[in-house]
């Protein structure tokens, strides 16, 4: 993979709540035999609504299109001969449709974050852990990875990167830390998985809890231009 831009600050973005896929936010990730992922990492795929996704398009539409120009410039420098044997490069857009094991559209798009699992720092190699908080921005710690369906947001950054032996490129989202909204065990099921709906004026299990009971807050979706620690990049 071509190297991607100079180091600079980035901007740090917050992603809208979404439904968690696949997460590998507490073990090292180094995928499968048939994708391996040798060096580690970190990651998470986060389904979005339609609404939701076109709110995250907007909120990286400059830097989607900083990637753009990055990555027709990089391949305007490859070497005729390969510029000729590729043709004309291809640019992934993010967030690519959702489908169900019919093939039928979900309504829903999925951005992947990524970060490594490891790091340098003077020498010695060091592994990187990926922040986590619940609804209440209060930090946490979790012994299983949360499971599919968990409700969560993102703190992510981005980068742009070309890879010169494809002619590709695209739009890097590097996963910084996590917000639980609302967590699934991992083989949890929803009653949705299993095909129920909501009834109005029905049994709700909220009003047999105790007085006592906690509810929990949200974080609001925001920026942060602070320059985030240690990125891949």
């Amino acid at each position: 993979m071509a190297n991607t831009t100079e180091k600079k600050k980035r901007t740090r973005y917050t992603s809208p709540k979404g439904s968690a896929l696949f997460a590998r936010v507490i073990d090292v990730d180094y995928g499968t035999e048939k994708y391996p992922d040798p060096k580690g990492s970190f990651n998470i795929t986060l389904a979005l609504d339609e609404p939701e996704a076109q709110h995250l398009d907007s909120m990286l539409e400059e830097e989607v299109s900083e990637a753009h120009a990055f990555t027709d410039n990089a391949f305007s420098e490859l070497k005729p001969q390969s510029q000729k044997k590729l043709g004309e490069f291809k640019f992934n857009d993010l967030g690519p449709e959702e489908y169900d094991r019919d093939g039928t559209p979900t309504g829903r798009r999925l951005f992947r974050f990524k970060t490594g699992a490891f790091y340098e720092r003077n020498g010695k190699k060091l592994q990187r852990r990926v922040p986590l908080f619940d609804s209440m921005q209060q930090a946490i710690s979790l012994k299983e990875e949360p499971g599919n369906g968990s409700i969560v947001r993102v703190s992510f950054t981005c980068n742009p990167y070309f890879v010169e032996g494809q002619g590709m490129g695209g739009l890097s989202l590097y996963l910084d830390a996590l917000q639980i909204i609302k967590l699934n065990k991992a083989g949890e099921r929803s009653a949705s998985d299993y095909g129920f709906g909501s009834e109005e004026g029905g049994f709700c299990g909220a009003d047999d809890m105790d007085d006592d009971t906690t509810t929990t807050s949200e974080a609001p979706i925001g920026t942060d231009t602070s320059a985030p620690d240690d990125l891949p990049f």
